[in-house]
């Protein structure tokens, strides 16, 4: 259930298979969902664990992710907003991207469960 609602996200944000980093962000959303702790240091408790899965460093799993949130940026703005509840005035990081996506599907839990 939680890869439909981690794929409804991506897609309502532009982002689609065809992007090298999109499984690679999708995982690193499932790890933020199952330990909110690994979003504390992105570097070696995320990004690490996705670059072992898919064989590659953990700077290409940042580049990938980073790609992604800068065409989300441009492209995708107000959508973002809305997913993140709140006008964000600066670039965001993927790191910052991740939060977000995990935060959102966090709350649309919450409220599912209430």
């Amino acid at each position: 259930m939680k890869n439909i609602i981690i794929d409804d996200r991506m897609r309502a944000l532009g982002v689609t298979k065809n992007y090298k980093g999109y499984n690679q962000l999708k995982r690193s959303v499932e790890l933020g969902l199952e330990d909110e702790d690994r979003l504390y240091n992105v570097s070696k408790r995320l990004y690490n664990l996705v670059a072992q899965s898919f064989g590659c460093s953990c700077c290409s799993v940042y580049r990938n992710i980073k790609t992604i949130s800068e065409n989300i940026w441009k492209y995708n703005y107000t959508t973002l907003c809305m997913i993140a509840g709140y006008k964000i005035t600066n670039q965001i990081t993927a790191t910052d991207l991740v939060s977000i996506l995990v935060a959102n599907i966090q709350r649309s839990q919450y409220r599912n469960a209430s």
